[in-house]
């Protein structure tokens, strides 16, 4: 381990972020996956994936506002190895994902209809993919953070 890492200090508020974040980014893609799987059953199944998809707005609504806590961190660790260019890119996308989410959450919600049910698939499907994939890529970029902060040793074990 640098002796730099291992010099600096973390906090119990550090630990305790990063550990929230992680947890959060797992929620979400364990919430995205059993949606998709709901979306490809048949149209009994709307009531139910609505009830699902508010628990997955509401997830992804608390996730944001811890998330946001960090993120200029997060960036200060990508500046490292990624160019500015990279960094302004990933940025744009996620404020896109983000608009995309709110567009999709008010359209499918309060309640998804069994006769758009089938548009409710290939929508949540295509949505639920890219939330999947960007909490994946936060995860990546918050571990490779958390190593640089000292709060995680590399094979992921948390610091305590």
């Amino acid at each position: 381990m640098n002796a730099k890492i291992a010099e600096r200090e973390v906090s119990d508020q550090d630990r305790a972020n990063w550990i929230r974040l992680i947890e959060d980014h797992e929620k979400i893609a364990r919430q995205c996956s059993e949606l998709v799987n709901l979306s490809r059953e048949s149209n009994t199944q709307s009531a139910f994936a609505s009830r699902k998809l508010i628990e997955l707005a509401v997830t992804v609504a608390d996730h944001l506002g811890v998330e946001d806590e960090v993120i200029d961190r997060t960036v200060v660790a990508m500046e490292a190895r990624c160019s500015a260019d990279t960094i302004a890119m990933m940025e744009e996308d996620l404020d896109i994902l983000r608009s995309d989410w709110k567009a999709f959450i008010g359209h499918w919600l309060p309640t998804i209809s069994p006769d758009d049910w089938a548009a409710f698939g290939i929508q949540a499907e295509s949505m639920l993919d890219r939330l999947s994939l960007q909490v994946k890529l936060e995860t990546e970029l918050l571990y490779d953070h958390a190593l640089q902060d000292g709060v995680v040793r590399t094979g992921g074990l948390v610091l305590h």
